[in-house]
């Protein structure tokens, strides 16, 4: 792809986008979305049976309750909550650079961060992107990674993105679909735009002013418009993982299965809570017509030698509810999320709560090492911004970035685990006490300080100040 050439440009973004659209990656990162969207194949599900004539035909008088389980949604919300519900701090001990961060680090800037975490749950990766707005701000803005192709040279080193999306216009009062293909490198961005207008073929957007542009552009004061390349493609990578693999992967199955199992039961339980009647000798050829008269009028006219047994169904809902308890633990297991429904009435201990938490944290444990060095990326960027606008020679690593999780507690357990500690410090207190006689001024002194989580030298310096001399009578009653 070393050619400035528009046709050959052209010609590669073709090849680039019809692969890119088929491949399985893509596929998977589609399911995950749809599944995000309470889009599972149970709402695909049909009935089939043979006819009189063997053949295979949809069964469409038996229920077909079809009810997805959201489960995977559950999980992906609950893994952004858990990482991100809390904003991401940056702290450092510069106060100048404190204020330049302020104007990066916004409200949307906390919302890119949480899209993120959540693409790349349900896409197994997801991308970001920078860009200068008008009013000169540096931006950074989620984009899809089902859109974007990354290109790599003979070194596995990237070299370029390109960045397609697909939007319908009316045209001459048709609908026609355009596909837009932008193509980054480290220095500008090349437009191209496809529909049956061209033969569904890339050429270079017209409606583009500069094409291709800078980065960056901006207007002189005589009028000139001036650009240049950010120096770096401006796409940054958050993989959820090591393998890349979505979130859905591990319990796509389990949630089928439950899905199934748990439609299954709906329908059985619609379709047999009316006996089943076995009727001799009826006068009609049309069950249709035997089945509505027994649903509504209870009642169906039968031959002199005719007659009907009654027959019920047992339905197995104590075995299905045991499968589908079955299949919801394993998909909380392997899904390594947090089950909220254990948590019960309240009472249980922050211990308990903790240990339910231990998969949940593994599992953001991964994507967190991840996240701290796709915001690391984000940091150089930004810190290299703000060096070229305000003339400064600021460095990342003079910036700390705090991530804190949110977990739930119970208060109750926690105003008892502080009873309990104050109840030991005035035990040790009293014991302190009972041995004072037999202790120097400065050893008992030290000892209260390590109980009440003191600092000697702090107590010392204000007791001198006071010009106190402390016996262990003063100590004591000062405690």
């Amino acid at each position: 792809m070393k050619s400035d050439n528009p046709s050959v440009l052209s010609r590669f973004i073709d090849d680039a986008v019809k692969t890119d659209r088929q491949s399985p990656i893509k596929e998977k990162m589609s399911e995950g979305i749809e599944y995000y969207d309470y889009k599972h194949d149970i709402l695909k599900f049909r009935l089939f049976y043979y006819n009189e004539d063997g053949k295979l035909v949809e069964e469409t008088n038996r229920s077909n309750i079809k009810i997805p389980h959201a489960f995977f949604t559950e999980q992906v919300d609950q893994k952004v909550q858990y990482l991100l519900s809390n904003p991401v701090e940056f702290e450092t001990a510069d106060t100048e650079l404190k204020t330049y961060l302020e104007e990066y680090i916004d409200d949307d800037f906390q919302l890119m961060l949480q899209e993120m975490v959540e693409g790349a749950s349900k896409k197994a990766y997801e991308f970001a992107y920078v860009y200068r707005a008008t009013s000169g701000k540096l931006l950074f803005k989620v984009a899809d990674s089902r859109k974007v192709v990354v290109i790599y040279d003979d070194m596995n080193e990237v070299i370029a993105i390109i960045r397609y999306y697909d939007t319908d216009i009316t045209k001459d009062n048709r609908k026609v679909t355009v596909t837009k293909a932008e193509l980054w490198d480290t220095e500008k961005t090349w437009f191209f735009v496809s529909s049956s207008d061209y033969n569904n073929r890339f050429i270079l957007d017209e409606s583009q002013e500069i094409n291709p542009r800078f980065h960056q552009v901006v207007e002189d004061s005589d009028g000139n418009l001036l650009g240049k390349g950010f120096g770096y493609i401006p796409f940054l990578k958050l993989s959820n993982n090591k393998n890349e693999k979505t979130d859905l992967e591990p319990i796509k199955a389990l949630i089928d299965d439950y899905d199934l199992m748990a439609c299954a039961l709906s329908n059985n339980l619609v379709d047999f809570d009316h006996p089943i009647y076995a009727v001799k000798g009826y006068q009609s050829d049309n069950l249709d017509n035997l089945v509505t008269n027994l649903r509504t009028k209870k009642t169906v006219g039968v031959s002199q030698d005719g007659g009907i047994d009654v027959k019920t169904v047992d339905i197995p809902v104590t075995a299905r509810k045991t499968k589908l308890e079955t299949d919801k633990e394993a998909i909380y297991k392997f899904g390594m999320a947090f089950d909220s429904s254990q948590v019960g009435d309240g009472n249980i201990t922050n211990i308990v709560i903790k240990s339910r938490y231990s998969l949940l944290d593994l599992k953001c444990n991964k994507t967190e090492i991840r996240l701290r060095a796709f915001i690391k990326q984000l940091l150089d960027i930004i810190i290299l911004d703000i060096n070229e606008r305000y003339h400064k020679s600021f460095k990342r690593q003079q910036v700390e970035v705090v991530i804190t999780r949110s977990t739930l507690i119970n208060q109750t357990d926690n105003a008892e685990t502080e009873k309990v500690e104050a109840e030991t410090k005035g035990q040790l207190i009293q014991n302190l006490l009972d041995v004072a006689p037999y202790l120097d001024d400065e050893s008992l002194l030290k000892k209260i300080c390590t109980v009440q989580d003191l600092d000697y030298d702090e107590v010392v310096q204000r007791l001198g100040s006071q010009d106190f001399s402390p016996s262990k009578k003063d100590v004591i009653d000062s405690e």
